[in-house]
């Protein structure tokens, strides 16, 4: 051994396989774990099979380690660590991942805070490079403007997820009301916009010198590299980096209530009454955490549970029900949310949930729905291993707080072990009579629907008159800094590593059936998974006159049993065999997504075929779906995206347009929809002769074609239309449309127009144009709105194509006092981008786009995607390939032809939806006429 690797301290050298006791075939993950000098704790994790490596750093700090009064702060200072650092200008991070043809992000919650990357295998030791430097050479550049330039981002997240998002002041108000003052959980991760504008420099550099040293963090290294290299690398630069003081773990505080709280809030953006009721219950890891698991979903979360029937079914107060439990480091409670039919009372679902809790007392626990529940908690592990990434998050995480890297294979046993009797005791010992918090959101002026003897709660709301920023705009001027000695040149980029992965479209095995149906698929062998896809042509654009949303509702009514099975029946058949079959229905399109373990995969197709040819169509089920439906337009009714969005289709189609109608439909088509409908255009449609079958995982083409001979030979093709989507009047285009949402905080944008199909020869041309100018967070607008100006938490533009419904749109959710200042923003980097872009942006925007193509073939689902496009659109098996060749060729001149013939900003509209009394007369002033003030 080296004198390098002499310096390692080493915990274990560990093999674990995992053979999970309903396959056939082991399941295995393999990694070496050691310990730094410094105490950085190391996972390496080789899939040679994988052209991608990913790195996951899991520090153990989150919002619970903060103090009153600087709530939100690891999660502002996971913003932080994407600004700079001692080698790495500012906000380099975003452009470098994505130069390098990567995916980023982080995440903090109440526990901790992880970061993560996603890149070409050649690229491995330029991000170990990087994340060691904002690990251990981070702290001196940071500046007062930087520090204001992130509160200023953090809030508009804030605003953004929270403020003017119906219901968003929920987890605000439990986690002030259930805790203590001074619990560590007694505030929400994003904490507080006061709280968050009082952080000094001090703050940062105290944060950071106690919590983000190596001591307190694991680092996974997951995918193909050499083992030798990785720990070489690793030590290279992450072994100088000094040990911090101990980091003592946060003790076990549990949650406990005296009596029973009940609380209601005046939501203005809510337009359905919910309840939810809290319960206090164990830590992570605590034995009695698995048993409780289990009995959420018994109680609550499927057809059989005793809350879904008594609350949907019978009571008929809500579409659906929910329950879980949050077992977090500390602390846990668990969780039965209810939201109800507009109008409905919450005492009445309250006696529902009690009502619920005694019919589970009687009945006891069905052994079939825990079995069920087993096995359906092994495939969510083999997903969790689908790709590197995943791999990395899983390990990073399970080491840190599990204390193995295959702790997530641990706890699967305990699930697995798991008894009725287990399940009982935990009902007994933390539910049944137990004191309870309960919150009631209400539609604002509707007090008598909370529940009764509720004490009102309240937030603070930010008046949007009055709202500031914390920086002073424009790019950051950054002050000098001391630089920490190295034992390296850290100012040196490292070179790509030898061994670029190169493009290589897997196998595809296709055919035609026998009932017209084609057939594409690829064989991959790495897990025991297999995921499909029957889709059909038509959806929405089959729904006849005046009854859109009857496409959407058969494919609903397709879920809810079959023939032969209850909902209930066909719900537990799937789960037994660790399966999810779901027919959908969109715009352009119809179909049926399949997954489940490649050893049942006999049986999923058996249970398909039977659900796509033997439909129960019950009238009750119907019933559900409409009332259903028909609450959640409700909601959407004041939700800012979904205004925005339907305001836009309206605008560039015309409002008789078919395609600016959603697929599921308006209040009144819904209401009009009978069952003759729906059989009627299932009859009519259901066609294998427009339709294709894709599938990836571990099967092959022999095997498929032999399972899916029944359905071929049963599902008879029919002759089936598609009608061309209904022409209407647009809107004038560079025009401004202002929606009124009184009092929102934020204000959204939407800046789009029609454009061509995705097998259009200039599809690709002008997907390729848009790379840089709001591809993701390396795009100028995601850098002048979120980077340069702080007044949003991302900005993007995207090409959408399909068959008809192919749009161009950049969008954004923006501070409202900045809501000119933004539109102007997208109307000048749009409208000035074929003057912008130049030979070195072109050349960049190659380069990015090519290493990510690494990346297409890494999971079944992608392989899925694929081979949907293959069939959808009628592309060669290499377009892939084809579209690499394309970004290769395409010239500057061609670039700027394109963005002049496609993206012209003359020939978009705008759709602001925000606060008319602040924000809509300022609009006046950029040149694009009188803003036009439209309804919702």
């Amino acid at each position: 051994m080296s004198n390098l690797f002499k310096s390692l301290l080493f915990i274990a050298l560990t093999s674990f396989t995992m053979a999970c006791s309903t396959q056939k075939d082991a399941v295995e993950l393999k990694y070496e774990q050691y310990t730094l000098d410094n105490g950085l704790k190391v996972v390496l994790h080789q899939d040679l099979s994988d052209p991608m490596v990913a790195i996951a750093i899991q520090y153990h700090v989150g919002s619970g380690r903060e103090k009153l009064g600087k709530t939100g702060f690891a999660h502002f200072f996971e913003h932080m660590l994407f600004q700079r650092s001692e080698n790495l200008p500012r906000n380099a991070f975003f452009q470098k991942i994505a130069k390098l043809g990567g995916e980023f992000n982080g995440s903090t919650n109440s526990d901790g805070t992880n970061y993560y990357e996603a890149v070409p295998r050649d690229a491995m030791e330029k991000v170990l490079w990087m994340e060691s430097d904002r690990m251990g050479f981070f702290i001196n550049t940071v500046t007062q403007g930087g520090l204001e330039r992130e509160i200023d981002v953090v809030s508009n997240e804030k605003r953004q997820n929270y403020d003017s998002q119906p219901y968003g002041h929920s987890s605000t108000i439990m986690a002030k009301e259930m805790f203590p003052a001074g619990h560590p959980y007694s505030w929400t991760t994003i904490g507080e916009i006061a709280d968050l504008k009082s952080a000094t420099l001090d703050d940062v550099k105290e944060f950071y010198h106690t919590y983000y040293v190596p001591n307190n963090a694991t680092l996974v290294l997951a995918g193909d590299f050499d083992i030798a290299q990785a720990k070489e690398l690793i030590q290279k630069y992450f072994g100088e980096i000094k040990k911090g003081g101990d980091v003592e773990k946060p003790k076990v505080q549990p949650l406990t209530f005296e009596a029973t709280k009940k609380m209601v809030f005046e939501d203005a953006f809510a337009k359905l009454p919910q309840i939810t009721l809290s319960y206090p219950t164990v830590e992570q890891y605590n034995n009695d955490s698995y048993a409780i698991q289990y009995f959420t979903n018994l109680y609550a979360n499927g057809k059989k549970s005793p809350l879904y029937k008594i609350i949907v079914e019978e009571k008929k107060l809500a579409p659906s029900v929910g329950a879980f439990n949050m077992s977090r480091e500390i602390a846990g409670y668990t969780q039965v949310s209810v939201r109800a039919f507009e109008g409905v009372n919450l005492n009445e679902v309250y006696t529902a949930i009690e009502e619920a809790f005694a019919r589970f007392e009687k009945d006891g626990v069905d052994e079939q729905e825990l079995q069920k529940l087993k096995v359906m908690q092994e495939v969510n592990l083999y997903n969790r291993l689908s790709g590197v990434q995943g791999k990395a998050l899983m390990m990073a995480r399970d080491n840190e707080f599990g204390g193995t890297p295959d702790e997530s294979f641990k706890e699967l046993a305990k699930y697995q072990a798991v008894t009725k009797e287990d399940i009982m005791r935990v009902y007994e010992k933390y539910f049944k009579g137990r004191p309870y918090f309960a919150l009631s959101i209400v539609p604002k002026g509707k007090p008598e629907l909370a529940l009764a003897e509720s004490i009102p709660a309240t937030v603070a709301v930010e008046n949007v008159a009055e709202q500031t920023m914390k920086s002073k705009g424009g790019k950051i001027v950054d002050d000098e800094y001391v630089r920490t000695q190295s034992a390296i040149d850290r100012s040196i980029e490292p070179e790509f590593l030898p061994n670029a992965p190169a493009i290589t479209v897997p196998p595809i095995w296709t055919g035609k059936l026998a009932n017209g149906m084609s057939i594409y698929g690829i064989t991959q062998n790495e897990l025991p998974l297999v995921q499909a896809n029957i889709a059909m042509k038509g959806g929405m654009l089959l729904d006849p006159e005046k009854k859109n949303g009857v496409g959407f509702i058969t494919a609903a009514l397709m879920n809810e049993g079959t023939a032969l099975k209850t909902p209930e029946e066909l719900e537990s058949a799937m789960g037994l065999l660790g399966a999810r079959i779901r027919f959908y229905s969109d715009t352009e399109g119809m179909g049926v997504s399949i997954s489940g373990l490649s050893k049942n995969f006999r049986d999923v197709i058996a249970l398909t075929e039977e659900m796509m040819l033997q439909p129960r169509f019950d009238s009750a089920a119907l019933a559900r779906t409409k009332t259903r439906i028909k609450a959640m337009i409700r909601q959407n009714s004041v939700d800012p995206r979904t205004i925005a969005m339907d305001v836009t289709g309206r605008l560039l189609y015309g409002p008789e347009a078919t395609l600016s109608l959603d697929a599921y439909g308006t209040a009144e088509s819904v209401d009009s929809i009978t069952m003759d409908d729906v059989k009627a255009f299932y009859n009519a449609n259901y066609s294998p002769s427009i339709s294709s079958f894709t599938i990836a995982g571990a099967i092959d083409q022999k095997e498929t074609e032999k399972i899916l001979a029944s359905l071929v030979e049963k599902w008879k093709a029919k002759d089936v239309t598609i009608p061309e989507p209904k022409a209407g009047v647009a809107a004038k285009r560079g025009t401004i449309y202002f929606v009124d949402y009184p009092n929102a905080p934020q204000s959204m944008i939407i800046v789009s127009k029609t454009s061509m199909p995705f097998n259009s020869p200039d599809f690709y041309p002008t997907a390729i144009a848009n790379y840089r100018l709001g591809q993701g967070s390396q795009g100028m607008l995601f850098d002048v709105l979120r980077l340069q100006k702080g007044f949003t938490y991302g900005a993007y533009s995207n090409v959408i194509g399909g068959e008809y419904l192919n749009l161009f749109m950049a969008s954004s959710s923006v501070q409202g006092s900045a809501t000119k200042e933004s539109v102007q923003i997208f109307h000048d980097l749009i409208g000035g981008y074929a003057e912008t872009i130049n030979d070195e942006t072109l050349t960049s925007t190659k380069n990015s786009m090519l290493r990510a193509k690494a990346a297409s073939f890494e999971t079944v689902g992608a392989l899925v995607s694929m081979l949907d496009n293959i069939a959808r659109y009628n592309l060669p098996f290499d377009y892939v390939k084809q579209q690499e060749e394309t970004i290769k060729n395409i010239t500057l001149d061609q670039v700027k032809e394109i963005i002049k013939k496609n993206l012209n900003i003359d020939e978009m509209i705008f759709v602001v939806v925000g606060d008319a009394k602040t924000q809509m007369k300022p609009l006046e002033s950029l040149g694009l006429g009188k803003p036009v003030l439209v309804t919702r």
